[in-house]
C-alpha cells in the first residue's frame, strides 16, 4: 500500500493550510463579534471554531489575542474613515462639519466594541510597526476627514485663524466626551441626541471666526451659520 508523503519528507511549512482566506475569514468575524462586545469578550476558541479551526491559527497568523485585536482596530479605523466621508455631501463646510461629527456618532452608537479599540482604548490595540513614542507616527484614517474639514473652515474664514491638528484634537476631545456619556450613561435617555446637539452647537461656536456665530434668536433652523444646531 502506497502511504501519502507527510509533511515532514515534502518539506512543507507546518502550517501550510493556514492561507490568506482563513485570515480573512477569522478578521471578519472578529470584528463582527466586537461590533458589540468589550475586546475582554472575545474568546478565541469559538471564534477558532466558527472558522472550522484551532486557536493554534490565531496564533500563528497574528501572533495571539493582542495581535489579532490590532488587526481588528486597523479594520476598525478604515471603517470608521470610511463612515465619516460617506456622510460629506460638500453643500458647505459648515454642514459637511455637522454632518461629520453626526456620523461619528452614530458609527460609535452602532459599533460600541470596535469604537472602543479604535478610539478608545488605543494603548491595548496598538498600531503594527508604529512607534509608540511619536503619535503623529500612526494618526488613525479615521482623522483625516475630520482635518480635511477643519481645515477648509479655517480656510475659508469660518473657523478662526489656528493650528488645524489642535483645533480637530480639541473638537475631537470634546466630540469623544459626549459620545462616551451616551454610551455609558445616557444610552437609554430620550435626550440623548438633544445633548450631543447642544454640545454639537458649543463646539462649533467655539471655533467660530469672529462674528461668524450668531444667536439661535437671530436666524432659523435653515440657517447655515456655523453657531447653529441644525
Amino acid at each position: 500500500m502506497t502511504r501519502s508523503p507527510s509533511r515532514a519528507t515534502t518539506g512543507a511549512p507546518p502550517h501550510a493550510q493556514y492561507d490568506e482566506a482563513l485570515r480573512l475569514g477569522i478578521l471578519r468575524e472578529a470584528t463582527r463579534r466586537l461590533r458589540g462586545a468589550a475586546p475582554e469578550q472575545l474568546g478565541l476558541r469559538p471564534l477558532a471554531a466558527s472558522q472550522g479551526t484551532s486557536t493554534t491559527a490565531i496564533y500563528t497568523m497574528f501572533g495571539g489575542k493582542s495581535g489579532l485585536l490590532a488587526a481588528v482596530a486597523e479594520e476598525a479605523d478604515r471603517m470608521l474613515a470610511d463612515a465619516l466621508r460617506e456622510s460629506l455631501r460638500h453643500d458647505s463646510v459648515e454642514t459637511d462639519m455637522r454632518s461629520l461629527c453626526r456620523a461619528y456618532r452614530r458609527w460609535a452608537l452602532e459599533n460600541q466594541g470596535l469604537y472602543a479599540l479604535v478610539v478608545g482604548e488605543p494603548v491595548r490595540s496598538p498600531r503594527v510597526g508604529a512607534d509608540r513614542r511619536d503619535p503623529q507616527s500612526h494618526d488613525p484614517q479615521w482623522r483625516e476627514p475630520l482635518l480635511e474639514i477643519v481645515d477648509a473652515l479655517v480656510d475659508e474664514g469660518v473657523f478662526r485663524a489656528t493650528d488645524v491638528h489642535e483645533a480637530a484634537t480639541a473638537i475631537w476631545a470634546s466630540l469623544h466626551g459626549v459620545v462616551s456619556l451616551e454610551l455609558s450613561v445616557w444610552r437609554e435617555s430620550p435626550s440623548a441626541e438633544q445633548y450631543f446637539e447642544t454640545q454639537l452647537a458649543a463646539i462649533l461656536r467655539s471655533w467660530a471666526a469672529a462674528g461668524g456665530a450668531r444667536p439661535a434668536s437671530a436666524a432659523g433652523p435653515a440657517t447655515s451659520s456655523i453657531g447653529m444646531v441644525g
